[in-house]
C-alpha cells in the first residue's frame, strides 16, 4: 500500500467505479462509473453515471381449471395475456474531490436520478362500454425522481501505484424527490408521494490513476 500523494498530482486522470453496500443486498449492488481530472494537486472534478435496466417477460398463460362439482363447468384461475415488467434506474451527476490529508479525501456530488418499476397486480378501472367498474390484473407502474446533494469522505488504499480501493461513507440529501404511482388500486387515481429526506450510505470505489 502506497501514499496517494503521487496519484493526486495536477493532470492525473481518475477512472473509477463504485457501489454502495449499506441497505443493499450483495446481489443488488449497482456499479456507478465515474471519471475525474485533477485540476490542481489534491483537487479533482468529474462526472458520474449509473444505468441499470432489467426487463422480465412473462408469456401468456391459459390458466388452471378448477372443478367445483360434477354438474358445473370448471373455473379458470390465473389466466393472463403476455406482459413485460420493467425495472430501470438512471442517475447522472458531477462531483468534486479534495484530498485533505494524504490518503483521506472529502467529496461532494450533485446528482439527478429517475427510476421506473413495474409490478403485476389487481387494478380497478371504469368500463365505459358496460358502465361498470371492473377489476383485473395488469401492469402497475411506479416512477421515482429526485435531485440529490451528496457529502462524504473516504480513504484511498493504493496498490501497485495506479490501482486503488476506496471505502467511503456519505450523506445523501434528497432535495427534490417524488414517487408517482396509481393510488387506491384504481387506474384513474394517481398518487404522488414526497421522498425528500436524508440517509447515510456506505460503499466502496475501485479506481485507476493515470
Amino acid at each position: 500500500t502506497f501514499s496517494a500523494n503521487a496519484q493526486t498530482k495536477k493532470g492525473t486522470v481518475l477512472l473509477g467505479a463504485g457501489s454502495q453496500f449499506s441497505e443493499t443486498s450483495w446481489t443488488d449492488w449497482m456499479i456507478s462509473p465515474k471519471i475525474g481530472y485533477f485540476i490542481q494537486d489534491g483537487l479533482a472534478i468529474g462526472a458520474m453515471i449509473h444505468f441499470d435496466s432489467n426487463d422480465q417477460y412473462v408469456p401468456a398463460f391459459a390458466g388452471n381449471y378448477v372443478y367445483t362439482g360434477p354438474n358445473t363447468p370448471p373455473n379458470v384461475i390465473g389466466a393472463h395475456d403476455d406482459y413485460t415488467l420493467t425495472d430501470n434506474t438512471r442517475e447522472f451527476g458531477v462531483f468534486a474531490r479534495y484530498y485533505a490529508a494524504r490518503n483521506l479525501f472529502v467529496e461532494m456530488a450533485l446528482t439527478s436520478m429517475t427510476s421506473e418499476t413495474d409490478a403485476w397486480g389487481p387494478q380497478t378501472y371504469f368500463d365505459v362500454n358496460q358502465n361498470i367498474w371492473v377489476q383485473e390484473n395488469m401492469v402497475i407502474q411506479t416512477r421515482e425522481s429526485s435531485s440529490n446533494v451528496r457529502l462524504g469522505m473516504g480513504y484511498t488504499l493504493v496498490w501497485r501505484e495506479h490501482f486503488a480501493i476506496e471505502p467511503f461513507v456519505h450523506l445523501d440529501l434528497i432535495m427534490d424527490g417524488e414517487m408517482v404511482m396509481q393510488g387506491q388500486g384504481t387506474v384513474q387515481t394517481v398518487e404522488t408521494i414526497d421522498l425528500s429526506g436524508s440517509e447515510f450510505i456506505g460503499g466502496v470505489n475501485f479506481s485507476l490513476f493515470f
